[in-house]
């Protein structure tokens, strides 16, 4: 009996629907992968409450009284779903056994660092030159504001510290 065109058209009908089927299912799968990113990063921003984080710096034994120290630790920074690790420091000045004052490292005019200058007992800024006593006060220089303190947390004879930045030029204290 010869083979009727009708059930060979049927076939081919099937195998091209099934092959729209398998390509609709492959670009519906391919857009739910793109799409949870892209939709995890709109509602995770709303929904998402600021971090926190205290970073340990050092013990308070280990800070010397009333000389600046400059104190190195690495923070861990989570941008989406990427996390890198970053050296940072700050500076600490201890005026007494639980008293310590917490500087950014961060020159409040244009963003520079600035050093301490142990023979004149002096901040100063390399860039242009921001004068700051120990106490953080401007003595000179085009600095708008103070030295920026950052807050501090004092646990089991540690220090903690919260990385903050401040927008540099401006004479109120913002942060970024």
């Amino acid at each position: 009996m010869p083979n009727n065109p009708n059930q060979e058209s049927d076939k081919n009908l099937s195998r091209r629907n099934f092959f729209k089927l398998l390509s609709g299912v492959f670009t519906g799968f391919i857009a739910i992968v793109l799409a949870f990113p892209m939709f995890e990063s709109i509602v995770g921003a709303i929904t998402k409450k600021s971090k926190t984080i205290y970073y340990k710096i050092a013990s308070l034994n280990s800070i010397p009284q009333e000389q600046p120290d400059n104190l190195p630790f690495v923070m861990t920074e989570e941008d989406a779903y990427i996390k890198y690790t970053q050296q940072e420091t700050v500076w600490a000045v201890k005026k007494s056994a639980v008293d310590v004052t917490v500087y950014s490292p961060i020159c409040p005019h244009l963003g520079c660092r600035f050093n301490w200058h142990p023979n004149q007992k002096l901040f100063i800024c390399p860039c242009h030159h921001s004068v700051f006593n120990i106490d953080g006060k401007v003595i000179s220089g085009p600095a708008p504001r103070p030295l920026d303190t950052l807050p501090k947390e004092v646990k089991n004879n540690f220090l903690y510290v919260l990385w903050e930045r401040f927008k540099p030029g401006i004479a109120k204290k913002e942060i970024i």
